[in-house]
């Protein structure tokens, strides 16, 4: 900053109270049409890898900028998807938009695209995935279209693992082990665990087993049964109880007996 012949320099960070004066700050995304709303409700509501960030940052497009609707990042990696979204527009808007994304390279890219448009192959040529909808996107075609791309880095987090693995923890859930790997649950999947036993989403040790089989017989109460298993923090008690040759006799709405296994 040039202060009456003085230069000086201006730092500013997120925790500076920054506003616009007579402006209130935006506390919520904004939307450019009911379509892109919907569909970012939806997605947010549903437990995937993905975080929808709204306008992330701007692509150079040719001399110019492209800002996108959306970017899907993923949640156990640096790796992110932009996502535009065509909406029945005018022939000018879809000429500019197809010139965008055209002169948009080095990014992955999904578009999603009016049906009634009939752009979808010009996209496809332009090496972006479309998506075609009507009223509104199918979060099934969304969630296809970012499998490969989760396979992949699911298959890269996997190959950087130990050859084998061997947590401290006497019980422990494949979510936890992943996160303290900073990977998916299923990169951990198929991983060795020698010092460990696969039951169900939880790696137990033999000897929390043997002891489980000891404090554990048929005629006790799913209430019991899953007390016992409480305390050494096992919470699946169906795949627990398979393990060990039992399985719950139901009786109505009054709870279950544990029977062994024929």
């Amino acid at each position: 900053i040039d202060d009456r012949g003085t230069e000086r320099t201006m730092e500013l960070s997120d925790d500076d109270p920054v506003a616009v004066p007579g402006a209130e700050p935006i506390a919520e995304d904004q939307f450019d049409s009911a379509v892109e709303a919907e569909f970012a409700t939806r997605f947010r509501s549903l437990d995937f890898d993905w975080s929808l960030v709204r306008e992330p940052a701007p692509l150079e497009a040719g001399g110019r900028v492209m800002i996108p609707d959306f970017a899907f990042e993923y949640e156990h990696a640096d790796f992110r998807v932009f996502f535009e979204i065509m909406g029945f527009w005018t022939p000018e808007y879809v000429a500019k938009k197809l010139g965008q994304l055209d002169a948009v390279e080095g990014v992955e890219m999904l578009v999603a695209v009016d049906e009634s448009l009939g752009v979808g192959e010009e996209i496809e040529a332009r090496d972006h995935r479309a998506i075609t909808y009507s009223g509104s996107i199918r979060l099934k075609d969304i969630r296809n279209a970012l499998r490969p791309y989760e396979e992949e880095l699911t298959a890269a987090a996997a190959a950087d693992l130990p050859d084998e693995l061997r947590p401290e923890a006497d019980v422990i859930t494949l979510g936890t082990l992943a996160a303290e790997y900073g990977v998916s649950e299923a990169a951990v999947e198929d991983a060795s665990t020698p010092e460990h036993e696969r039951v169900g989403r939880t790696l137990v040790r033999p000897a929390v087993l043997e002891t489980l089989a000891e404090d554990i017989a048929a005629g006790m109460s799913l209430e019991e049964v899953e007390a016992v298993l409480d305390e050494h923090g096992i919470d699946d008690a169906s795949a627990t109880l398979a393990a060990l040759g039992y399985r719950v006799e139901w009786e109505g709405l009054g709870g279950g007996t544990i029977r062994e296994r024929e």
